[in-house]
């Protein structure tokens, strides 16, 4: 309730409201990651059904997942908007924004807990990755972690950049199963294995920007 000059208002703004206004305000600023937020949350919720996960865990996957880079609003969009290679130091910044997001999610107290972990561990795949060491160790089940990864990384490639062309469903599962890229250490060969599944059987379907 908000006090403002003897009225008193009961506002009632619900999860699902502020995740569309999350995503549209990224959408307009920050070089279309409300839309790659949604994508990933597309695959992550797809993964899990085909992994067997029950209906609590999932919701629970769909909203930690949409909400997984809001520590991006922390950096500068010139940097993430930015169609040259990083600096290592722009690179260090970007970084930051899972700590970031773990700090502004543990101040909503109407989303559950463990959403927070979902963005603080996005990066962290089984000892490689960022941020380590990592510190944060009581979360959600790590598996629900590790499709958000894979879902991530996999929307990533897939999705045309300012400074590259989309990529094909099969050519982006090539390159994420190429066991020489560094990028691809510590990712869960299981949900990999899952991910092959849907995009032989067609169903990994983006949205937006295609």
């Amino acid at each position: 309730m908000i006090k403002d000059f003897g009225v008193s208002v009961d506002l009632d703004i619900k999860a699902d409201d502020f995740v569309q206004f999350y995503l549209k305000l990224v959408n307009r600023n920050l070089n279309h990651l409300g839309t790659h937020s949604e994508n990933t949350a597309l695959i992550s919720v797809a993964l899990a059904k085909c992994m067997g996960y029950r209906t609590s865990d999932i919701k629970l996957l769909k909203y930690g997942v949409l909400l997984h880079d809001i520590g991006k609003l922390f950096t500068p969009a010139e940097i993430l908007n930015s169609s040259r290679p990083l600096t290592s130091i722009e690179f260090e910044m970007i970084k930051t924004h899972t700590l970031f997001g773990y700090e502004v999610l543990d101040n909503f107290t109407s989303f559950p807990n463990e959403i927070k972990y979902f963005a603080v561990k996005h990066h962290y795949r089984q000892g490689f990755g960022y941020p380590k060491p990592l510190i944060y160790d009581n979360g959600v089940d790590q598996t629900l972690i590790d499709i958000l990864t894979v879902a991530d990384s996999f929307s990533a490639i897939m999705e045309p950049r300012v400074y590259k062309n989309n990529v094909s469903a099969e050519n982006t599962f090539e390159i994420m199963n190429d066991e020489t890229n560094e990028k691809n250490k510590g990712l869960n060969k299981d949900v990999i294995e899952h991910l092959k599944y849907l995009i032989d059987d067609n169903k990994i379907n983006l949205k937006g920007f295609f």
